[in-house]
């Protein structure tokens, strides 16, 4: 388990993701797609998210690449890019809202959410979460009987 309290330096690896260096018990990697990960699952714990959506074409030609290559798990990080630096991570979220949701508040709650989890469990700080709601949500309307006659 990674020391999160620590102010052991975490830097950019060459294959992408943070490394948490400390030169006398070793050093631990994580990977973007993990960073990702965390922040798809603390978009998806706040209220008013009807489903997460897609980040534009370089996410539908990084999807279909990940597809093709066996790559990463699609599903769990639809709709986030990170961008993982030195002690810091940028992350983009793209959502669907449910119609009638408050989207500040929403916006407020997601940032507020995936830079505790990502704090907390990776020790990065997160320098900016953006958000793009591209959707809203309308449930089905529920089919109305007619009354028949007699």
């Amino acid at each position: 388990m990674t020391d999160t309290t620590s102010s052991r330096p975490v830097v950019t690896s060459g294959t992408g993701g943070a490394t948490i260096e400390d030169a006398s018990e070793g050093k631990t990697q994580i990977d973007d797609i993990v960073v990702a990960k965390i922040a798809a699952a603390a978009c998806r714990e706040v209220g008013g998210i009807h489903d997460m959506g897609s980040t534009g074409m370089a996410s539908t030609v990084s999807g279909a690449l990940h597809a093709v290559t066996g790559g990463a798990d699609q599903q769990s990080t639809r709709g986030v890019i990170v961008q993982v630096g030195e002690h810091e991570a940028i992350v983009t979220v793209n959502i669907i809202v449910d119609y009638g949701a408050r989207i500040p508040q929403i916006a407020q709650a997601i940032r507020s959410n995936i830079t505790d989890r990502l704090g907390t469990l990776t020790g990065l700080t997160v320098r900016a979460v953006n958000i793009e709601v591209s959707d809203v949500f309308f449930e089905p309307a529920q089919q109305v009987q007619q009354p028949q006659l007699a």
